[in-house]
């Protein structure tokens, strides 16, 4: 069983540790729209804002009210460590008031309860460490195979898994993805979509979707950490990919289609 609460702190204070050698003016390799400095803001801003809707058990109209309220954050990197430190034990405290199993609002419509934010912070604490690593111009740190792994589920059930029921979905083959330290695999269907969605027109926008019993077209494999770098758009290395061509291009247009 993965234990959240000590990957989310841990994770946190890598990322603080790391940012904390960089010029607070450097770009973000993985955001380049971001300076180290913004990211370290969107962190201290994340974890404060689902402290809130955790804590204070924020319905989603007070959950967007409270965003668009929250105070712009100090440009001082010292004074931005320390609310990050507080925003961080504000988070945790809030999970740790609430039952996972307790209805709490979330963006994604089909999981609204504690144990989402559980996840998700998980993982974006994780992935932003890494962010903070590759900026101080650090190596990557390694992910436990059971969070990659975990990671990988949740980019396949949550992140890739937005486009609406009524979308036109066109289907184009099956990648299999394969960890090749820990045996677990994933099928993954390339989709092509158009629809509406968060307010926007998207057409032949690429996405993956789990599938299962499926002989795959093509298949990556790699460890459960490289593997998990790969679908949250930090890091392609190290990965061993075979098969159909078209199918693989049609994967890869899923990873290019935008930063997570």
């Amino acid at each position: 069983m993965i234990d959240r609460r000590s990957i989310i702190a841990a994770e946190s204070e890598r990322f603080a540790a790391a940012l904390a050698t960089a010029d607070p003016t450097v770009p973000v390799p993985t955001c380049p729209d971001w300076t180290a400095l913004d990211l370290l803001s969107h962190l201290t801003q994340v974890h404060q804002f689902w402290a809130a809707v955790i804590g204070e058990r924020l319905t989603g109209p007070q959950a967007g009210e409270f965003e668009e309220n929250q105070e712009p954050l100090p440009q001082d990197p010292q004074r931005l460590q320390q609310l990050r430190r507080q925003a961080t034990a504000d988070l945790l405290a809030a999970l740790d008031s609430r039952d996972p199993g307790e209805w709490a609002w979330s963006w994604f419509e089909p999981d609204q309860s504690v144990d989402f934010t559980w996840r998700m912070q998980t993982h974006e604490a994780t992935m932003h460490r890494v962010d903070a690593e590759l900026t101080a111009g650090q190596d990557i740190s390694p992910i436990d195979p059971d969070i990659a792994g975990d990671g990988v589920d949740h980019v396949l059930d949550v992140m890739w898994n937005w486009a609406p029921a009524d979308a036109d979905r066109v289907r184009s083959g099956v990648v299999e993805l394969r960890a090749t330290d820990t045996g677990r695999t994933w099928q993954v269907g390339t989709v092509r979509w158009t629809g509406q969605a968060w307010g926007q027109t998207f057409t032949d926008h690429p996405t993956g979707e789990r599938v299962e019993g499926q002989a795959p077209d093509a298949t990556i494999s790699g460890t459960a950490e490289d593997l998990d770098l790969l679908v949250w758009t930090r890091a392609d290395r190290g990965l061993t990919r075979e098969g159909d061509p078209r199918i693989l291009a049609e994967f890869q247009a899923i990873i290019d289609a935008g930063h997570l």
